[in-house]
């Protein structure tokens, strides 16, 4: 990260400076991380200065076994409840905090809670009897940089963001094709991008129709997508039913498919063709993300926790000042086609259900259509580019 004095970046391992900051609730560091100790680890940093919300990203693992699959852990900040995860495996979280959290204190004062710590020897795990919850690798804290004070006043609430009726109108008026042309899709799969292609647009994107698991589009932003298209990164084969060419892409392990029929053309032809094709994307993705003018879309598979994806939205604003609008699987308490603000440049919106796998046609246009005006208008509303002119 750049050297700023608002950024903190602790590192866990033996060779590490977070022992410095660590006050109750913490074990001797090991070689490449250091365990929490007990129910509440607490860390000390010194107080920033910058008016802004900070990020909070954790890079942890929690200690699991078959009698205890999972770890619970509760994140507060000077005594404000930030994040609540359930965590199964090494993982990256990330949690904000509202200025109103730091601003009277003299520093920041990190809680770790953690309900299910347990001893290893107690879960059949070898010899050792301390009670352990989560090991760290490392954390950073920094001002998210792209926001100045707009979700102040409702991050970590229910509120909405409050209507601006103008906005309201000027989303509503705009053409679906229009529309769907201020989204460019990051995966998870290609239903975003059918839903472009049932409005009548066909958009350039380098990730459209293509598998992204999270992980690998995580790795893929931090460096930039350098090296993908290159002629030896790229396999073609036909896909499982065996009707259709897909391209594997080796760099980052995406998926995606190259719109050519099984007998339409040489394998080697597709490969050539996309060496050509896909460097030419990754330029274009780099600049729309450097640009801060479209808002991006990542759907889940399933239903996925926000605070799973909110990496992905701080990752996308480290190249300029980007939304992403995850969309997830509607429940009890938020309705398909709706959408609600969560944080600086990260909105979440809700459809019922997604296409089936067997069908990818099959999806819900009419919340997805929803989704997209709502969230266009709470991109106007925090300072999105103005609507463009349709005929």
């Amino acid at each position: 990260m750049a050297a700023d004095p608002d950024d903190f970046v602790l590192d866990f391992t033996a060779k590490g400076n977070a022992a410095q900051h660590c006050a109750a609730g913490w074990s001797t560091p090991e070689p490449a991380e250091t365990w929490t100790i007990g129910s509440e680890s607490r860390l000390t940093l010194p107080a920033p200065t910058r008016r802004a919300t900070y990020v909070l990203v954790l890079k942890l693992r929690p200690l699991v076994a078959a009698a205890l699959p999972a770890q619970r852990l509760r994140v507060l900040v000077n005594n404000v409840a930030v994040g609540e995860f359930t965590l199964g495996r090494l993982t990256i979280r990330a949690c904000l905090i509202p200025w109103a959290a730091i601003k009277l204190n003299p520093d920041v004062r990190i809680t770790f809670q953690l309900p299910d710590a347990a001893r290893p020897a107690d879960l059949g795990l070898g010899d050792d009897r301390r009670l352990l919850g989560v090991a760290f690798t490392s954390i950073l804290l920094y001002p998210d940089r792209h926001e100045h004070g707009q979700y102040d006043a409702f991050l970590n609430e229910d509120d909405d963001v409050p209507v601006d009726f103008a906005l309201v109108m000027a989303a509503e008026k705009i053409p679906l094709h229009d529309l769907v042309l201020q989204f460019e899709s990051l995966g998870q799969n290609c239903e975003f991008g059918l839903v472009q292609r049932q409005c009548q647009a066909e958009p350039l994107g380098l990730l459209r129709f293509s598998s992204t698991p999270l992980p690998q589009l995580l790795r893929a932003l931090e460096a930039h997508f350098e090296g993908m298209g290159s002629p030896d990164s790229i396999h073609v084969d036909l896909s499982t039913n065996g009707r259709e060419y897909m391209v594997r892409d080796s760099r980052f392990g995406f998926l995606y498919h190259a719109w050519v029929s099984a007998g339409e053309m040489d394998p080697k032809d597709v490969a050539r063709r996309e060496a050509r094709r896909v460097p030419f994307l990754v330029r274009k993705l780099v600049e729309d993300l450097q640009s801060g003018e479209k808002t991006f879309v990542f759907k889940g598979m399933g239903a996925m926790a926000e605070e799973e994806v909110l990496p992905l939205a701080m990752a996308i604003r480290r190249y300029g000042a980007n939304t992403l609008l995850f969309v997830t699987l509607s429940d009890a308490e938020h309705k398909g086609g709706t959408v609600r603000a969560r944080g600086p440049g990260f909105l979440v919106g809700r459809v019922d259900r997604f296409a089936p796998g067997d069908n990818a046609h099959d999806l819900l246009l009419g919340q997805w259509v929803k989704v997209c005006r709502e969230a266009y208008r709470l991109h106007l509303a925090t300072g999105g580019p103005a609507p463009p002119t349709g005929k």
